[in-house]
């Protein structure tokens, strides 16, 4: 039997199809969100959903918006019915052997987190934007056919049938005899496929953010009031820290425009630090003693762009750094592959005080030596990364891009030169994260058209942005478009920018394998000669030499990348559709970008 997601049952899981209370057409299932009735009739859900509706995708009809809040309800209840139907059916055997019971808490630990956030995207169904919840309903529906395929291999057989003259402890281990093996994979692989699911699942969860409703924040502080008296789930699990509505809830409050908080640092407490540069980097590396030992702190600088004006811009620059901050405070580095900022620090003119620009200090990951730049490590003639690696690095940049536009900003400043390589025993390349955030801007904030005719900065510029004479306010798909150079530069492990004697004060030149002639004065001229003319041999050079090296799911991901504004391209929407809230460019670069290189496995 298949319930439309691709996953065969047996008759013993069939009762898990939630049932209608009523036979009346169109009547919704029970489902595990409480008091939906009353929530769909309030005012503040109705004008959350007319305040959207003039710019809703036209993909979605009539009847499917409609009835798109209840299909996420109902896809929720499926889920947390057959993930407690998993749970019963380990308890039943997991005192009797030790594999078994190893693996149920791995589930445990993995399904706890998610049916918080099912519990809650169930509350909150109606307020989200119609593509959101419908991408959030497929994800829902993959998630229920790996549960229900799960269930399926669990209740194989029921002990009771096959062994009616025992006890009940000789039933288990009679059952348990027979079927242990499949019991132990069925949970080891649900464990792996639960994880991998809700790794997928966070870039959606976290486009909530940007959703402005009041309500859903009512809705926040209300249900983090009731968790720690739910019986059904195991708190214990989820410290504040690791709670998603918690960390949502942080998130959120530090996106509002009256947000306060200790973001300043006192460089008092900087005791006696050492300040070292890293090579091919803005990026400064401050070791500073604290309790006795050495604490590693990354430090950039933001100023003012060359040409703008002065104090007006450097009281915006302060304004944006601080919203920038304080989301970057709230931010697991795990997940949004971003470093903690620790605070901030303002730099002053030495003789009048003026505010010349402010310092980001990010901590690191605990015991990390120095971390390099990704550009030092692509200048490395001697370094042969494996694939898994070079993937590996992809992955993390592509998250990165993403939860900063979830963050509400674009960074304007995609390059190896701003990824940092932290050594690591678990990676022969490392980890990394994005910085750089010397240019960054607010997603709705407009933009100046300041320009330059850097040739090794442009390489990184969609050609709209390209050169002295900028043609058009900045986009989240030119960061897209400069992710795809990156993305190009890693695949193929081959640096687009040279040093002479790898002196990072030399003066850059092109790589002499490199076969575009390009110079700063390309980027002079008003045309668009130039400009056009390194994208276009980017996207020829990805369909020549990426296939044979990375693979075709890596090489279509570049390419969609550096095509995202062509004219007629609508991978991330159209480009004259009001989306003034970054989600429809998010959700789209979800499933188009991220979801597809997640699912690249070497």
């Amino acid at each position: 039997m298949s319930l439309g997601v691709g996953a065969s049952i047996n008759s013993a899981a069939v009762w898990l199809i939630p049932r209608t209370t009523s036979k009346e057409p169109g009547s919704r299932p029970e489902c595990a969100g409480k008091n939906v009735s009353k929530r769909q009739s309030t005012a503040s859900l109705a004008t959350g959903r007319n305040e959207r509706s003039s710019r809703l995708p036209r993909r979605l009809n009539k009847v499917t918006m409609a009835e798109l809040g209840l299909a996420v309800v109902g896809a929720v209840d499926i889920c947390i019915r057959v993930a407690n139907e998993i749970k019963n059916t380990c308890r039943r055997f997991r005192t009797y052997d030790e594999e078994i019971e190893e693996k149920a808490v791995l589930v445990e630990a993995a399904w706890v987190r998610i049916e918080i956030q099912m519990r809650f995207l169930s509350r909150i169904s109606e307020l989200l934007e119609d593509e959101l919840a419908n991408s959030q309903l497929n994800l829902l529906r993959k998630l229920e056919g790996k549960l229900l395929q799960a269930i399926s291999q669990l209740r194989v057989q029921k002990p009771d049938d096959a062994f009616n003259d025992r006890t009940p402890k000789q039933k288990i281990m009679g059952y348990l005899s027979k079927w242990r093996w499949v019991i132990r994979d069925s949970l080891k692989e649900l464990a792996v496929e639960l994880e991998a699911w809700q790794n997928r699942f966070d870039p959606t969860w976290y486009l909530t953010i940007l959703n402005s409703s009041k309500a859903l924040d009512l809705e926040l502080r209300q249900v983090n009031a009731e968790l720690p008296h739910d019986p059904d789930l195991r708190l214990d699990l989820l410290k504040n820290q690791l709670n998603p509505l918690m960390n949502m809830r942080n998130l959120r409050y530090a996106s509002k425009p009256d947000y306060k908080a200790s973001l300043y640092f006192e460089a008092a407490k900087l005791k006696d630090p050492t300040e070292t540069s890293i090579m091919f980097s803005s990026a400064r590396a401050i070791l500073r003693e604290q309790s006795g030992q050495t604490r590693l702190l990354i430090a950039e600088a933001v100023t003012s762009p060359n040409g703008s004006h002065g104090a007006l811009n450097i009281s915006q620059i302060k304004t944006d750094v601080e919203s920038l901050a304080g989301r970057l405070q709230q931010v697991d580095p795990g997940i949004f592959c971003l470093l903690h900022c620790k605070g901030l620090m303002e730099l002053r003119d030495v003789t009048t005080q003026d505010l010349n620009g402010i310092d980001i200090l990010y901590g690191t990951p605990r015991n990390c030596p120095l971390p390099v730049s990704l550009r030092g490590l692509l200048l490395d003639r001697g370094l042969v990364p494996s694939l898994s690696s070079i993937v590996r690095i992809a992955k993390r940049q592509v998250r990165s891009v993403s939860f900063i536009h979830t963050c509400g900003f674009v960074h304007k400043n995609i390059r190896p030169e701003n990824i940092l390589v932290f050594p690591s025993k678990d990676s022969s390349l490392g980890i990394t994260f994005l910085v750089g955030f010397n240019q960054f801007r607010r997603v709705n904030q407009q933009t100046n058209l300041l320009g330059d005719p850097a040739w090794h900065r442009n390489l990184y510029r969609h050609p709209q942005r390209q050169g002295i004479h900028v043609l058009n306010r900045y986009v989240m798909q030119h960061d897209i478009y400069s992710l795809g150079v990156c993305l190009l530069e890693i695949g193929l492990w081959r640096s687009f920018v040279h040093y002479p004697l790898l002196n990072p004060n030399a003066a850059p030149v092109p790589p002499a394998s490199f076969e575009l002639q390009i110079s700063d004065e390309d980027f002079t001229a008003p045309h668009l000669t130039a400009r056009l003319r390194t994208k276009d041999q980017f996207v020829e050079l990805a369909k020549r030499d990426l296939p044979s090296r990375v693979g075709n799911v890596y090489t279509e991901i570049v390419i969609t990348c550096l095509t995202c504004l062509d004219p007629g391209s609508r991978m991330f929407g159209n480009n004259n559709q009001e989306d003034g809230d970054g989600i429809i460019v998010g959700i789209r670069f979800i499933e188009q970008i991220l979801a597809r290189i997640d699912s690249i496995s070497i």
